[in-house]
């Protein structure tokens, strides 16, 4: 009779030990998975192809997260959504929006105050820009904001935050210019016909609006801005007035121009308070480090930093706040962030 097999004690031990030490690594890691949800526009909109980018880069990200993109709304409709934990981080977010929802104002008044919205990123940064007629910019000496003292401009369409912003800038500096609001199709043949001096349209911080573009082949143009100390005032009078400085060579169709300062209208990305700083920390190393591909679905991104930007563009006012992993990574990489835009749920690093 053959001696019985016996069972090797230590490498059956060992092969244990090896499989709960699998299973336990698998268990973590599941566990570090996290499903987030992205407040995003309709799949219709220009915008939609960013949405669609920054949720591919923080999914491809070896870092447990993916990201789903929930159509549809806007800002304060993501903040509901958000306070409700149905989404956890929007693409239409902005200081304006941020500021309505934790005092309980405007669109969100109904809704009741709520200080859970932070700001975390860069979307784009849209400017109130001044187009002013290249050959009379030039007879008339046209460079700046108070030369267009007693000249006809069209401030914008009626109803627009830019023609209001115009209109209040006027009458605050006390500068004297004519204002007719119009269409824009209106405003562009008042422009070529010389009957107003100069039109007002949003458009892409860093090159011509599409439509201003196309008067620019036939009637060239110029753009002007407003002094430093122009714009101090203007947002003395409204924090969320914001402006931007751009740079000379900042318009890319108008390379000699600059330096000027801008009305802005930053977009951001924000997120929920309930974001925990760890998965805050790590969307911002996706974001940053996926920038160039974010760039290139959606270009009016590639003339910003996502965060550098976003701390520059938020006013200096009570409630506006970074989300905590943004102020970690910002400060681990040697970017100032200002004491007021540190939330109280932030922890610093050890």
């Amino acid at each position: 009779m053959k001696d019985a097999i016996r069972p090797n004690r230590t490498g059956i031990a060992r092969a244990l030990l090896s499989c709960a030490t699998i299973a336990l690594v698998a268990t973590g890691a599941q566990a570090q998975e996290r499903n987030l949800a992205l407040g995003s526009v309709s799949s219709s909109s220009g915008v939609y192809p960013f949405a669609v980018a920054i949720a591919a880069v923080i999914s491809d990200a070896d870092n447990g997260l993916n990201v789903t993109t929930v159509e549809g709304g806007g800002g304060f409709d993501h903040a509901r959504l958000m306070r409700q934990n149905v989404v956890d981080f929007s693409v239409s977010g902005s200081p304006a929006v941020v500021n309505a929802v934790t005092t309980g104002t405007g669109a969100f008044e109904t809704d009741g105050a709520w200080d859970g919205p932070r700001l975390m990123f860069m979307r784009n940064i849209n400017v109130t820009r001044i187009y002013v007629r290249q050959d009379e910019a030039a007879a008339a000496g046209i460079s700046q904001w108070s030369d267009l003292a007693g000249k006809t401009v069209i401030p914008g369409t009626p109803g627009t935050r830019d023609m209001d912003r115009m209109i209040g800038a006027n009458e605050l500096l006390g500068t004297g210019i004519v204002m007719i609001p119009a269409a824009l199709e209106d405003a562009n043949s008042r422009l070529a016909e010389r009957r107003v001096s100069a039109v007002v349209k949003g458009s892409p911080n860093d090159r011509f609006d599409p439509a201003m573009q196309a008067v620019h082949f036939s009637t060239p143009l110029t753009v002007i801005g407003f002094s430093a100390e122009e714009a101090a005032k203007i947002q003395a009078e409204d924090q969320l007035n914001t402006f931007i400085a751009t740079p000379a060579g900042g318009i890319r169709d108008l390379p000699d121009a600059g330096p000027m300062m801008e009305m802005s209208s930053p977009v951001m990305v924000m997120s929920s308070a309930n974001l925990s700083q760890d998965i805050g920390y790590s969307m911002a190393v996706a974001v940053v480090e996926g920038w160039g591909t974010i760039g290139e679905s959606f270009p009016a991104a590639a003339s910003v930093h996502p965060i550098n930007d976003v701390i520059s563009q938020i006013p200096d006012i009570a409630g506006l706040y970074l989300h905590a992993g943004v102020v970690q990574y910002a400060i681990e990489n040697g970017i100032e962030v200002p004491e007021r835009l540190i939330p109280p749920e932030y922890v610093a690093a050890n």
